[in-house]
């Protein structure tokens, strides 16, 4: 989904016109439109902005270009990097698994999530939503 998706997304599901999340992000509202069209793509520092008025985190709105596994890897290396990622061998497949309670809390919720989706119990827009929102509750950080 492209930064301009999620940014309409969750500023419908919060209720807010593009004038009023302009407003709150400091931002006119003619570039919310741009944005949300994906004419233009928000600075980092306007991404921010947008993201606190939001109330989600900057991450959530961004895009990520994975197209091979060589685009997750370095992604999955920095996650290891913050907080220790264990890898176990389960049934001849490697796993990988969290010691921190909240990650592996959000990973049952997660599975929960796709599981409803499979079933039909749970719409796509109402994922892809809570895809969203769900790292802004998230708040594990690492202390060094």
């Amino acid at each position: 989904m492209t930064t301009g998706k999620k940014i309409k997304l969750i500023r419908t599901f919060r209720g807010l016109t593009q004038k009023e999340l302009g407003d709150k992000a400091g931002i006119h509202e003619v570039a919310i439109r741009k944005y949300e069209l994906g004419k233009n793509l928000p600075k980092p520092d306007q991404l921010r902005k947008i993201a606190d008025a939001l109330n989600v985190n900057v991450n959530a709105l961004a895009e990520f270009d994975i197209k091979a596994d060589g685009d997750v890897l370095p992604l999955l290396f920095a996650i290891d990097e913050v907080f220790s990622v264990e890898l176990k061998d389960i049934d001849g497949e490697p796993g990988i698994f969290f010691k921190d309670k909240s990650l592996i809390q959000f990973l049952k919720d997660w599975q929960a999530m796709k599981e409803l989706l499979a079933m039909g119990s749970q719409t796509m827009d109402n994922y892809d939503i809570w895809k969203t929102i769900r790292p802004s509750v998230t708040k594990v950080t690492h202390e060094d």
